[in-house]
């Protein structure tokens, strides 16, 4: 396109494309809001930002039987304080002292008292649930049967052990001749599973539903402790006593003492 100017001798060729032209038109008549958007979409990106969420931590799940085994031996042992007080005070004390697991065992027959029985089905029960509830922890395979079919199997396995400990205790004192003597060794022994069964009932209740990890150890240690006191005890029994066969004594030790504590640490290594 030309103009001509009339107070100028030169002539002004201006030229425009048609392109640059169309497009100032087009842009004048593009509403602002659009320019914005289309100036954002330049420095758009597809990456999105998710706030992070704290997982909760999982909860401890058990069958409804776990509640009910504990909460069952709490009410036994309740029942017992109430009305076999002084007998479970001397429970306490002949775990201790010896003179007075022989004044428990003078005074009744503790492996037919309604108190030793109580206290007994909680210690078969606490030993069960301890090995249930450590299997998790552990991450030990075991046979793919019901939880409560697992845990029947548990406390059978511990009840066939205390059973066999008898008739090998009974059948050594037959051959050395110390019936009354191995007797009163039984007898001991049973209290300190009375004993381990009383105390381990809080810490496997806190096991279950609260700091499983924790409670685990400190059941760990309370165990070995009594199985402490218990070879202790038997040892006292077995020297301090002439009649007592110090081969019966030591065969029975290393054989239903010691080597299942080997064992154990085997497994849990």
């Amino acid at each position: 396109m030309q103009f001509n100017r009339p107070d100028s001798t030169k002539q002004i060729n201006v030229e425009f494309s048609v392109t640059d032209s169309t497009a100032m038109v087009l842009a004048d008549s593009m509403p602002a809001d659009t320019e914005i958007e289309a100036f954002k979409s330049l420095f758009k990106t597809e990456v999105k930002v998710t706030p992070l969420k704290e997982e909760p931590l999982p909860e401890q799940v058990h069958p409804v039987w776990v509640p009910m085994i504990l909460l069952v031996c709490f009410i036994l042992l309740a029942w017992g304080r109430l009305f076999f007080r002084r007998r479970l005070d001397m429970i306490f004390r002949a775990v201790f002292a010896k003179n007075y697991a022989n004044q428990l065992i003078r005074e009744g027959d503790i492996f037919n008292e309604r108190i030793g029985l109580i206290l007994f089905f909680n210690y078969i029960n606490m030993m069960a649930l301890f090995v249930y509830l450590s299997l998790p922890l552990l991450n030990i395979n075991v046979p793919d049967f019901p939880p409560f079919i697992l845990y029947l199997i548990l406390a059978g396995s511990f009840l066939g052990l205390w059973a066999f400990k008898v008739i090998f205790v009974r059948l050594l004192s037959v051959l050395f001749n110390t019936l009354e003597y191995s007797r009163d060794l039984l007898a001991n022994l049973y209290i300190y599973n009375l004993f381990a069964g009383i105390i381990m009932l809080p810490a496997i209740a806190c096991m279950a539903y609260a700091d499983a990890e924790l409670f685990f150890y400190i059941i760990l240690a309370i165990i070995p402790l009594v199985y402490l006191l218990r070879i202790i005890r038997a040892a006292a029994i077995g020297f301090t006593v002439i009649k007592f066969s110090v081969f019966h004594l030591l065969l029975y030790l290393c054989t239903l003492e010691i080597l299942p504590l080997i064992v154990l640490a085997k497994i849990l290594m």
